[in-house]
């Protein structure tokens, strides 16, 4: 199908140790490690069969640590670059074209990174899927919620709805009718604002032995949420943190 305006469309694992993130994920999710050709150089990606879904990659300057990405799809990365800006977010790269399209990296006002993508073939598609293996949601633990949400309806032109969570209050972001994340307020004290991806696994519990065999670390208790899901959160051997969840029967 084709990019979907204002939805998460890519991931990337960045890490200080690239092999031994390749393990992790390939034991731990069931990953295959594929290479492409990515201009003058090779790219090394996550892929569930042939559905690529996040690249490899180490830090492109020393100090950065391990972590996800996000990329939003948006129709026009300069213009809302820009917009972010304008809106009191921050720019942390400029916009920069490669093979796959064009991208820029900014930030929430209260210091989450995100990318911004659009496709550089228009007649491009792109697999959408959140079965087992795949990308099953994108959140944004907030350090001021109020803020980054009106930040995120202004510079996008997301909507909101609100549910009940243990937690406390979780917002929906919608484009028109269609759920495409989510924010909450951040439950780690010294934790910065980030996006927290989460990927659907068939079991939690298997998963989570997976994580402990393979030298990962589990950060949160199981989590059950009637129609949401079972849940945790897990950090990989390199310090690269990723959720995963089980989804409920009204939320596969």
């Amino acid at each position: 199908m084709a990019y979907e305006n204002n939805r998460f469309c890519w991931h990337g694992c960045t890490s200080t140790d690239v092999e031994a993130a390749k393990a992790f994920y390939s034991a731990v999710i069931g990953w295959n490690v594929e290479t492409m050709p990515m201009g003058d150089s090779d790219a090394t990606m996550f892929a569930v069969g042939k559905d690529m879904l996040a690249h490899l990659s180490p830090p492109e300057m020393d100090g950065i640590p391990s972590h996800w990405s996000s990329f939003l799809r948006v129709d026009d990365v300069d213009k809302s670059t820009k917009a972010a800006v304008d809106n009191g977010g921050q720019q942390i790269m400029t916009p920069t074209d490669i093979p796959p399209g064009r991208f820029s990296v900014i930030s929430t006002p209260s210091g989450a990174a995100m990318a911004l993508f659009h496709e550089a073939d228009p007649d491009s598609s792109h697999h959408y899927d959140t079965a087992p293996g795949h990308v099953h949601w994108v959140e944004l633990h907030s350090k001021d919620i109020d803020t980054d949400i009106s930040w995120l309806k202004n510079t996008f032109g997301f909507t909101t709805s609100e549910m009940e969570m243990p937690f406390g209050a979780y917002h929906i972001l919608k484009s028109g009718d269609d759920a495409r994340g989510g924010v909450m307020t951040s439950q780690a004290p010294d934790a910065p604002a980030h996006w927290l991806v989460w990927v659907n696994v068939a079991n939690v519990d298997d998963t989570m032995a997976l994580v402990e065999k393979n030298k990962g670390t589990v950060l949160s208790p199981i989590m059950d949420i009637p129609e949401v899901g079972r849940m945790t959160v897990i950090q990989d051997p390199t310090g690269g943190v990723l959720g995963i969840i089980t989804p409920g029967e009204n939320d596969a």
